[in-house]
């Protein structure tokens, strides 16, 4: 039985597609575990420059412990202004990454924020709450920003520049 110049065309690009799609999946993967080399302070800047922190403070290192429960101490920087009245819910929170296998206590640490907030206001405080819902998590490689409140775009958008 022979094969035609079609069917072997047909057959050869039919072994090439899974080779494609698997190098894609490939490049997909290596992206989100892209390192940044941009300082914690830097990238804090552009972020937080974006932001109108009328209603948010900074956090020293006990505030992040109690707020997310991890320990600063062991990442390579944390910047998080938190509301300034039990009242609002606006915060950023912004992590450096010591190693990208910390990524999922992280974004665990603030899925457990955003529960603990969204319960405080459930019933009551529908700006709060839905700006809760409307808040925003990137995470990219070694870096991840939560945002509630304000102008989560322009502070993403920042965020993104900055690596």
């Amino acid at each position: 039985m022979k094969k035609t110049n079609r069917q072997i065309g047909l057959l050869e690009i039919g072994k090439l597609i899974p080779c494609i799609c698997v190098l894609l999946l490939l490049v997909s993967l290596l992206s989100s575990g892209k390192v940044s080399n941009t300082s914690i302070e830097d990238m804090s800047e552009l972020v937080v420059a974006q932001a109108d922190l009328s209603h948010v403070q900074l956090a020293d290192n006990q505030m992040v412990k109690r707020l997310y429960g991890i320990d600063p101490s062991a990442y390579d920087g944390i910047t998080l202004y938190y509301p300034v009245s039990n009242m609002d819910a606006d915060e950023i929170f912004l992590i450096r990454l010591a190693d990208v296998s910390q990524q999922e206590t992280v974004k665990a640490a603030i899925d457990a924020r955003l529960e603990t907030q969204l319960a405080s206001f459930d019933g009551y405080g529908v700006d709060q709450y839905d700006k809760l819902e409307k808040s925003v998590v990137v995470v990219q490689g070694n870096y991840i920003l939560w945002v509630s409140g304000g102008d989560t775009e322009s502070l993403v958008r920042a965020f993104r520049e900055g690596l």
